[in-house]
């Protein structure tokens, strides 16, 4: 058995063990795919999270294990906005550097992240029981907030402090807190929860900004939930406050506020400027695509032995044949608005390999010999060759992709007897498969030097009798649908 085929039961293996092993301390693991979906938990973790239990499989998305997660632990008023909260935690997921704590059923869990090779993440979880009622001597005797000279350091920081007690209430701030949150001073902090201090901040001034809209409760309460994962919040004024904190069953909670409402702003500034040279370079590169666009259907023109009205129908056609099938529920995912639009612009170089087929074959005014014939046919090859030569490797132009497709693959046959590549079925590209269809059904009904045109109705009758052997069934089907409607692109674009 070759070393590459036993690494994924190796890997297995080695989660049983390291889980096998957590198992004996008490710890909880679970491990996560690039993908967020569960692939490994030990024992543990279902009894720190019982509601699991049962529940948990292999492949679950980790959004799934957030909505149990949750369930279990939401009040009934905060349960309508349980889908903010999945989305917090998967944040948290993606995003945690360091452990945090929050209390869980009666448990004080301290979780720890771990990135994995090849965007794997295992999460690791520790419990122990949290104290209900009085809290021994050696707690309540820790009850001392800061000294005289830390107090001194503290109010010279730029950034926020407050200590909390366990019930949540301000027991200590410094001067940068209580400027930050535009209090009176310190005493009117104190014996109150942060929440109160946040929402008086808010009460004293008035905005409509979108950009400085104030958080909810529940999502503060649930933030404050997980010590240890840093969080911003908005302050009036466009301000941001990144809170990080650190908890401990035996002593006060520690907050510390940094304002980054600089740094937040030269990233949208930054962001804004990145989008501004995105939007200037995708108009130059559409510029310059239409250019060249322009440039290539003037040289097929010029070289085809059609006329400009053939461009113009077949064009049309495309147009039709892609929105029926769109219609008719037929290759949803290749067919959006763009799709369509590049195709319809990309029809008019479906013949742009005539471009290197001798003048006395292409304006012969008569039927072709074989070898003739088989001359003509290299335009195929010909014309998706000089369509790849134009295409920038580090600027690949989806327009320029279609149009290489369609010119070399709109003569191919469903059935595989079609040329360059005797290619069949979904083999050909949709767009040449369409195109091969507008192609015929123009040549049908135009007249040539060598033959009369066919009316609609023959026309009509030979593309059926072609279906599953020169065209795709349901490029057929959709043209059926819409044969009035060829007629009339007929009628209104006629040479």
């Amino acid at each position: 058995m070759s070393k590459s085929s036993l690494a994924p039961r190796v890997n297995q293996q080695l989660l049983r063990a390291i889980g096998d092993t957590l198992d004996g301390v008490k710890t909880a693991i679970c491990v996560f795919d690039d993908q967020d979906r569960t692939i490994f938990w030990n024992r543990s973790f279902l009894e720190v999270f019982p509601e699991h239990a049962g529940k948990v499989y292999e492949g679950e998305p980790y959004r799934e294990n957030l909505h149990r997660f949750y369930l279990a632990r939401l009040s009934a008023a905060d349960l309508p906005n349980i889908e903010q909260f999945i989305s917090m935690g998967i944040d948290r997921h993606h995003s945690q550097m360091r452990p945090y704590s929050f209390d869980h059923r009666d448990q004080r869990v301290h979780v720890s992240s771990l990135p994995l090779p090849g965007g794997q993440r295992a999460r690791v979880w520790n419990a122990e029981k949290l104290h209900h009622g009085k809290l021994p001597n050696r707690v309540l005797a820790t009850n001392a907030v800061v000294s005289d000279e830390t107090a001194a350091l503290l109010d010279r920081i730029p950034d926020g402090v407050m200590i909390c007690d366990h019930d949540g209430m301000l027991k200590w701030v410094n001067q940068a807190f209580v400027e930050m949150y535009a209090c009176r001073d310190k005493q009117e902090c104190l014996n109150h929860s942060f929440f109160y201090i946040y929402e008086k901040a808010w009460q004293q001034t008035q905005t409509t900004n979108p950009h400085t809209a104030k958080k909810t409760i529940a999502d503060l309460t649930e933030q404050f939930n997980f010590s240890g994962a840093p969080f911003d919040i908005t302050l009036p004024h466009q301000r941001t406050v990144r809170i990080i904190t650190q908890k401990n069953i035996h002593q006060d909670t520690i907050y510390t506020h940094v304002d980054v409402s600089e740094l937040v702003l030269q990233k949208t500034l930054l962001l804004h400027a990145q989008a501004q040279l995105t939007e200037l370079a995708n108009q130059k590169s559409a510029y310059l695509e239409e250019q060249m666009l322009s440039t290539l259907n003037a040289i097929a023109l010029a070289r085809d032995n059609e006329t400009g009205q053939h461009i113009l129908r077949t064009q049309h056609y495309v147009k039709t044949i892609a929105l029926r099938l769109r219609a008719l529920g037929h290759y949803l995912e290749e067919l959006n608005d763009t799709d369509i639009e590049t195709m319809f612009k990309a029809a008019p170089l479906h013949d742009i390999g005539k471009v290197g087929i001798p003048d006395n074959i292409l304006l012969k005014p008569g039927r072709l010999t074989d070898s003739e014939w088989a001359i003509m046919k290299t335009h195929a090859l010909i014309g998706e060759n000089t369509l790849a030569a134009t295409k920038h490797d580090k600027e690949h132009s989806r327009l320029l992709t279609v149009a290489q497709n369609i010119a070399g693959g709109h003569h191919e046959y469903w059935n595989g007897e079609g040329y360059p590549r005797g290619l069949q079925g979904q083999q050909i590209p949709l767009e040449a498969r369409i195109m091969a269809l507008a192609d015929v059904y123009d040549a049908l009904v135009s007249e040539r030097v060598y033959k009369k045109n066919w009316s609609h109705e023959r026309a009509v009758q030979f593309i059926i009798e072609k279906k599953d052997s020169q065209f795709d069934p349901l490029v057929v089907e959709a043209f059926l649908c819409d044969a009035d409607v060829f007629n009339e692109i007929a009628q209104a674009f006629k040479d």
